[in-house]
Formats: structure tokens, C-alpha cells, sequence
């Protein structure tokens, strides 16, 4: 048997113990349980245009935020990646940037510092957002 043959056979029994696997499994585009809205997003990704509890609480959080925010008209255009971790009752236990317009992002920690976030009822919903990651535009 030449070396072809031979990894025609190995690749054969590779493919069709992989499709083996990946039918007993929960289809990779909607496991039980996911919310996702596309193939490629996570399970949790709280994208402001989700339409389920964890869309919902992004833009809940976005909201109160640029409800605080000073001179909102002054930040068009403007962007800052926004970090913050909150505790499961909605206190911010720690907020900072990492990137973006720094007056803007100045604005920004200062709206967290001014907003009461509301309690996360959800455990699981707190689980994905207790470290929220923010890509925020004025």
C-alpha cells in the first residue's frame, strides 16, 4: 500500500470521527440555552442590538450613562473603551479606560461616578456583564 493510500484511509476515519463528534453535540449555531444572535457571537455577547435580557441590560447601562453624561453634544464622534466592574447589586466597584478621546473618557468616568446602576436580577446576566467592557460613542 503506498503512503497515499494509506493517508487517504487516515483522513477518511479523521472526517468521519468528527462528524461523529459534532453530531452528538448542541448545534454550534444555537446551543440550549444561547442567546445568540449570529453564528460567530458568543453566548453573551451584549451587543447593544441584541434582542434578549442581555441587549436589554447593555443599553440599560448605556443609557444611564450618557443620562449623566456632561455636554453630550460636545462628545460627537468621539470614542473611549470603557471598563467597569460592578458588584451584583449595581454598585461600580471599579471603572477606568483603556483607549479613545481622553476628555471624552474623562466625561465618561465621571457619568459612572454620578450614575446608580440598577441591580442585576439575572445571576447569569450578571456573570457576563460584572466585568463590562464598553466601546462607547459620543
Amino acid at each position: 500500500m503506498s503512503w497515499l493510500n494509506i493517508f487517504k484511509i487516515k483522513f477518511t476515519l479523521v472526517v468521519i470521527v468528527g462528524l461523529f463528534l459534532t453530531g452528538c453535540s448542541p448545534s454550534p449555531l444555537h446551543p440550549t440555552g444561547c442567546h445568540k444572535t449570529y453564528a460567530t457571537g458568543s453566548c453573551s455577547s451584549g451587543r447593544w442590538d441584541d434582542q434578549d435580557e442581555w441587549g436589554e441590560k447593555a443599553r440599560e447601562i448605556r443609557d444611564a450613562l450618557n443620562a449623566n453624561l456632561t455636554s453630550p453634544e460636545r462628545w460627537k464622534r468621539k470614542e473611549c473603551r470603557l471598563h467597569i466592574h460592578f458588584a451584583e447589586d449595581g454598585t461600580v466597584i471599579k471603572a477606568y479606560t483603556t483607549s479613545g478621546n481622553k476628555e471624552y473618557c474623562e466625561a465618561l468616568l465621571t457619568a459612572v461616578s454620578k450614575t446608580k446602576f440598577s441591580k442585576f436580577m439575572n445571576p447569569v446576566i450578571y456573570h457576563d456583564f460584572r466585568r463590562l467592557h464598553l466601546s462607547m460613542q459620543g
